[in-house]
């Protein structure tokens, strides 16, 4: 089983970072954002017609056989073979089209180059994580058809209509979807899938909560060991732990404050030693002194928290609820991937 890399971009309706949905999602946005700009030109397809020369217009009188009624036997012929489509990838045995990852990486760069940048800037290989992201919708795809998820065809017209009145003004959309070389039966399926991530993750994440056990704690942030012993003295005498983190406190942020670091939930806070320390006191308990060093520079940060109060259902903010729906996300991703029997045709690892 190939893996590939994994990068994306924000879902736009989830906030999820879903790398099948990036795609698209990208191109969306980049649509929505044209619309107030010059609409492409787009050129006009002309249509051919054949015309049979029994029914040219060309003064030649054809005879008749000598037996109309006797037809000639058309000489056997061996039809031409159906060339095999090349592949890209396979997931669980479901193909994944060698033209549509050329298209799609097509659009990818596309969508970067309006938006000012350069694939592959950032030094990930672009054409892997456009494979990436082919390779786990069609796994959220095989998903939500176990599941029983689905979207209609009445959705789907619906949320076309929506970005057809969006692009109403300047008349951009037909150009728009010749542009990124889909017509727009090809956007609808592309649109259908979208639709269908966007549904999909909302059941993955659907039990994530809205609230949730957090703690308010102070700390103290110490670069001398002999300090650090000397003030968790004083706190243990009686002393203000809101003075001393005042006075002493190497935390320019939390410091002038007394130290108070707000509530907050597990996988908030950047020192998880910090974290781990609050989550054992309970309101009022001040904790050990707590080494914290550096596995570059070998430096020695000590700390001294105290805990002012708990909460065991206290709402999550949003950053931290998107946080909790992120991770759920890329579990399940992960599991999905683990799981899946994945083959990477392009002979890239």
């Amino acid at each position: 089983m190939n893996r590939t890399s994994q990068q994306g971009s924000l879902n736009p309706t989830t906030g999820i970072k879903s790398r099948p949905a990036s795609i698209l999602s990208l191109l969306l946005g980049i649509l929505l954002l044209a619309f107030a700009l010059t609409a492409c030109a787009g050129g006009e397809s002309e249509s051919s017609s054949i015309t049979s020369p029994a029914t040219a217009s060309s003064g030649v009188t054809v005879e008749p056989a000598e037996d109309p009624t006797i037809t000639p036997e058309p000489s056997p012929t061996t039809p031409p073979p159906t060339p095999t489509p090349q592949l890209a990838a396979m997931v669980n045995g479901q193909p994944i089209l060698l033209a549509a990852y050329d298209k799609e990486l097509q659009r990818y760069e596309k969508g970067m180059a309006e938006l000012g940048l350069t694939p592959g800037e950032d030094g990930q290989d672009y054409h892997l994580l456009v494979l990436d992201a082919l390779i786990e919708q069609e796994l959220l795809r095989q998903a939500a058809n176990t599941a029983g998820v689905s979207i209609t065809p009445d959705m789907v017209d619906t949320k076309l209509e929506e970005l057809r009145q969006a692009a109403s003004e300047s008349g951009g959309f037909e150009n728009w979807l010749a542009a990124n070389q889909w017509t727009e039966d090809e956007f609808k399926e592309a649109l259908m899938i979208e639709m269908l991530v966007e549904a999909m993750i909302a059941e993955i994440t659907a039990d994530v909560p809205f609230t949730g056990e957090q703690v308010r704690a102070s700390y103290i942030q110490l670069d001398d060991a002999a300090l650090a012993d000397s003030i968790l003295a004083q706190i243990e005498e009686g002393a203000s732990f809101t003075d001393l983190a005042i006075r002493y406190s190497r935390d320019s942020v939390t410091g002038p404050a007394g130290g108070d670091l707000g509530f907050f939930a597990r996988g908030s806070l950047i020192v998880p030693e910090v974290e781990d320390a609050a989550y054992q006191l309970q309101p009022e308990e001040v904790s050990d002194i707590i080494t914290v060093t550096d596995p570059e520079s070998g430096t020695a940060t000590y700390y001294i928290v105290k805990v002012t109060d708990r909460d065991p259902d206290r709402p999550l903010n949003a950053d931290l609820r998107q946080q909790l729906l992120q991770e759920r996300f890329d579990s399940w991703l992960t599991e999905q991937r683990e799981n899946a029997t994945i083959l990477n045709l392009l002979g890239e690892e």
